[in-house]
């Protein structure tokens, strides 16, 4: 069990890891950098970013936090990495005649990977309600909880209602809330670290707060650059970093950290 759970955690980092690769080969591949980590859907690094995002999201929803409040945010940023994995922005800039050629125009619509995902996603919140509700939550896990039932159901609601638009600002929005989050995990950490090793806080809050403040950068760059200048690209290559050296440091802190396990029950 203790090994499982490891490699969850070595897991994730690994993805990032792939994902990362993808995205340097096809670049000096190019001679040539994009605006953004998601502009590289369209190249030949699409099938890394599309499976790896995806893969970290299922590990995400999978992984059990060590308390309610941390897995029911894991579980909301898990579901949010396969939004941005299946809804793809545009193709970007930083390329001399780059164009989106590598990949069939038919992967534009992603309404049919949203549907699937809303199906997914109501059989797992579904069966997630069920357990917390007989096993009882904290108010924070539930709200939460809560949030992840939201995206579900607007997701699933403008499907109907408004797939261009949905399609459209689907990736930017869950990519927003996915760091925000991945934040809220890593302060949530921060201040349990408190109570058991003030280097262990501080290296959470310090991770923390520079993952709000590259997401705030990141924000800002979008709303007021007219095009996508490269530093968004570092920005947000900077929030995957901060995000897996924290996940590094949390495998670090648990590596010894036993698996909690019901003792089996005895009798006929």
């Amino acid at each position: 069990m203790r090994s499982t759970y490891r490699s969850l955690r070595l897991g994730v980092v690994v993805l990032l890891g792939l994902l990362v690769t993808a995205v340097v080969i096809e670049s000096t591949r190019a001679g040539c950098w994009l605006d953004s980590l998601s502009a590289y859907y369209w190249t030949g690094a699409h099938d890394a970013f599309v499976g790896a995002l995806c893969a970290v999201g299922a590990l995400l929803v999978v992984y059990t936090g060590a308390d309610d409040t941390e897995d029911a945010l894991l579980d909301l940023a898990g579901l949010l990495a396969f939004v941005v994995a299946l809804t793809p922005t545009g193709p970007g800039a930083g390329c001399p005649g780059a164009t989106v050629s590598d990949v069939p125009a038919a992967l534009a619509d992603a309404r049919t990977g949203l549907t699937a995902l809303v199906v997914a996603a109501l059989l797992t919140w579904g069966a997630r309600t069920v357990v917390a509700a007989r096993a009882g939550t904290s108010r924070a896990a539930a709200a939460a909880r809560a949030a992840g039932v939201v995206v579900v159901l607007a997701l699933a609601v403008l499907l109907v209602v408004a797939p261009d638009v949905l399609v459209a600002r689907a990736h930017d929005v869950a990519a927003v809330l996915l760091f925000v989050a991945v934040a809220g995990v890593v302060l949530l950490n921060a201040f349990a670290a408190r109570a058991v090793s003030g280097r262990w806080a501080v290296a959470y809050t310090a991770l923390g707060v520079a993952m709000l403040l590259s997401l705030a950068a990141v924000v800002a760059l979008h709303a007021t650059v007219p095009s996508w200048a490269q530093s968004v690209l570092v920005l947000e290559t900077a929030l995957v970093a901060l995000f897996a050296a924290f996940w590094v440091l949390q495998t670090i802190e648990l590596w010894e950290v036993d698996v909690g396990r019901t003792a089996p029950a005895t009798g006929s």
